[in-house]
């Protein structure tokens, strides 16, 4: 079906602006700091400003009391009140939506508490910068100060509200796609609060851990975070649990929706639904849900009433005015159907989906409805293009963000600077966009054929490489099966020289007191007796011999290694000790296994020589739960593995574990040595019985442990 190639990209995008607008639609988790503290009512001030935040006002009588707070706040106004003035006017303006007066009382409070080293106030004026931001979509600017935000409250021993803030840091990173720095900032976000035991933010947390690693397609992790907020959500209390566990029932359905585990997502959607009252308290999350649960059961098969319910939601979103929910269900709609043959109506459901996603600056949402009309209308170039430009442009955004959430203390107002030109920007890159896609696809078969020329290079070097330990283990066998006939042939000789000769003159000597009785020749038949018990002792130490040869292991493999050592040792003068499990059977291992491993040893060795300037190594050979531990460590000048280039024996290394399935890791750092440590299945040879002689001399088969 298209839905498995289209809606995986759509999943990703939907379930993190989701968990986003559930998770977060109090003023609070929005990002705004929270001012509701009681206050004396005596200072009329303070009295206004709090009037101009009564959401239960008109916006027109509570910009009326702010606005008398404002003109009220006299020039000889003592510091201390000015600050906490144009604190709350600064937090109210905001809430208000009043752009130009926020600002101006945000810069206001900046300055005054910055002049007074108020540290408590200037971290709230950059809170309040960071919740702006983000309602503006400007996610590296709302990182920026939710960052310096964070920083002083960290410094002032705030810990709960720092690690709140670290959670504002990591959902923005999140909304720019960066997820395992979401990831990362959001674990640090844990340490604090659970220091503090913030339960809310810590649920807060886990669902961000869980909405992150889903984007990472990591989705029992998505669902084992899921599960601890779940065990978090059961301290609440039950008068505010129910809201909350809606919003998992959902997070869930939608981890299970990306896997298109439809059978297991329609339960959660369908317990998401039936939390009391939420058709007429919430009705976007009402629609959103529906939405998906809907999709969902047309793609398992149950068509009941499904376009009844996407036609539903798509009514909610629009009586809503939700661009972002009215964007989503015309895209349901549209890829229902495509996939029933119906194409007028997907494309008119998809061309809507395009319209409000402009509207929305949901450009990812755009990008899916491009695709998707590509499908629905192949003989149409023109939406393959616009994807194509489109797509390149929100690759490149992208990195741009991450680089500047890497450069964090660039100043804002130089950002500022950068956006105002910006326009300008996108308008040039759309005129050389055609040239740039043109250039960047011949660069890339240009890449990739170089890329391919040298792997052939290294795999034909590689391929002369184990012809060359493959000879050399060769001549250690022969060498060893010469051993093996010289000492044959001396046993024989011991036995025809020695034990023969022996045996022939106790029989002449014996014949010869056959027929005599006396006492001389009594004596001297006993003394034949007692050679014939030192030939047969001799015969016994003969054949243990036979039997100790025929039982020894003649190691070909670790034999070969210690040749390597030797001969390293000999043209360097490099201290090498080597030290292997007698236990294993390393010549049963598979020649593909002792192959590669000889070179990786010798790999190593090679690069102790040329650069470590080590004057001692140690080789280890381990067993390890039915693994190979193979460990190489110098006491060398060592490296910042971080810092450090890969040459090209870090790559053959890597190239032959990656062969053997195994894997490998480099320890190392300026003048404490390196550590090189490869860890290999444990795979031999299968071989038939072999036969030996025993001390009766009868045939009998080598038995292995």
């Amino acid at each position: 079906m298209y839905y498995s190639l289209l809606e995986q990209y759509f999943h990703r995008t939907f379930l993190l602006l989701s968990v986003v607008s559930i998770l977060f639609a109090c003023r609070k988790s929005e990002g705004i700091r929270d001012e509701s503290k009681p206050e004396q009512r005596t200072d009329s001030i303070l009295l206004w400003a709090d009037e101009g935040r009564n959401d239960k006002l008109s916006q027109k009588s509570r910009k009326l009391f702010l606005d008398k707070a404002s003109r009220a706040i006299k020039s000889n106004t003592h510091d201390t009140l000015r600050i906490k003035y144009y604190s709350k006017l600064s937090i109210a303006y905001h809430e208000l939506g009043d752009t130009v007066l926020f600002r101006k009382f945000n810069k206001k409070l900046q300055q005054l508490a910055t002049s007074l080293d108020n540290k408590e106030e200037l971290a709230n004026s950059h809170w309040d910068l960071g919740a702006y931001f983000n309602l503006r979509a400007i996610r590296d600017s709302s990182y920026y100060h939710y960052s310096k935000a964070q920083t002083i409250f960290r410094d002032l021993g705030e810990i709960k509200t720092a690690g709140q803030l670290l959670l504002y840091m990591a959902i923005q990173q999140s909304k720019a796609r960066a997820y395992v720095e979401s990831e990362n900032t959001t674990i640090k976000a844990i340490e604090l609060l659970e220091s503090v035991e913030d339960t809310l933010q810590l649920f807060y947390c886990y669902n961000n851990l869980g909405s992150v690693t889903k984007e990472l397609d990591e989705f029992d992790r998505s669902l084992s975070f899921f599960g601890k907020a779940e065990e978090l959500l059961e301290k609440f209390e039950d008068s505010v649990k129910t809201g909350y566990r809606r919003t998992l029932d959902n997070n869930i359905g939608n981890v299970y929706k990306e896997q298109e585990m439809w059978d297991e997502a329609i339960p959660y959607f369908r317990a998401a639904l039936k939390y009391e009252d939420l058709k007429n308290e919430r009705p976007r999350a009402y629609a959103q849900t529906l939405n998906n649960l809907a999709i969902s059961r047309f793609f398992s098969g149950d068509t009941t009433n499904v376009l009844e319910e996407l036609n539903e939601a798509l009514q909610i979103h629009t009586l809503e005015d939700d661009n972002l929910g009215i964007s989503s269900s015309n895209y349901n709609l549209a890829t229902y159907y495509a996939n029933i043959g119906d194409k007028q109506k997907a494309l008119f459901h998809a061309l809507n989906a395009i319209e409000k996603a402009e509207q929305s600056s949901n450009f990812k949402r755009k990008l899916e409805s491009l695709k998707l009309l590509g499908w629905v209308a192949p003989e149409n170039d023109l939406y393959f293009d616009e994807y194509a430009r489109l797509s390149e442009r929100l690759q490149i955004e992208e990195r741009r963000i991450r680089d500047k959430f890497a450069r964090i203390e660039q100043e804002t107002d130089q950002y500022i600077t950068q956006m105002e030109t910006a326009e300008q920007e996108k308008q040039i890159f759309f005129g050389i966009s055609i040239g740039l896609l043109l250039l960047g696809i011949a660069s890339l078969i240009i890449i990739y054929q170089r890329i391919r020329v040298q792997r052939l290079r290294f795999q034909q070097q590689q391929q002369e490489s184990n012809q060359e330990i493959f000879n050399l283990m060769l001549a250690q066998k022969q060498k060893m099966e010469e051993g093996k006939q010289s000492e044959q042939k001396r046993i024989s000789e011991e036995l025809h020289d020695g034990v023969l000769g022996a045996m022939n003159g106790i029989r002449m000597v014996l014949l010869g007191l056959n027929k005599k009785s006396d006492d001389s020749s009594m004596a001297m038949r006993e003394e034949a007796i007692e050679k014939l018990k030192e030939v047969q002792e001799e015969i016994r130490s003969i054949s243990h011999e036979l039997n100790h040869a025929a039982y020894e292991k003649f190691n070909n493999f670790i034999n070969s290694i210690n040749e390597l050592i030797k001969e390293t040792t000999d043209s360097t003068g490099l201290e090498i000790a080597f030290n292997y499990d007698e236990d294993v059977e390393w010549d049963a291992l598979t020649g593909e296994t002792k192959i590669n491993l000889y070179r990786i040893i010798q790999e190593s060795l090679q690069n102790i020589v040329k650069h470590a300037k080590a004057t001692h190594v140690e080789v280890a050979f381990q067993d390890l739960d039915n693994m190979l531990k193979i460990s190489v460590e110098d006491n060398g000048q060592g490296f910042e593995v971080k810092k450090a280039k890969k040459g090209i024996g870090q790559k053959n290394i890597k190239s032959r574990v990656s062969k053997l399935k195994g894997t490998w890791n480099v320890e190392s750092s300026l003048g404490k040595g390196t550590r090189i440590t490869v860890i290999l299945p444990y795979s031999i040879e299968q071989h038939e019985p072999g036969l030996l002689v025993n001390e009766e001399g009868e045939l009998q088969e080598i038995k292995k442990d």
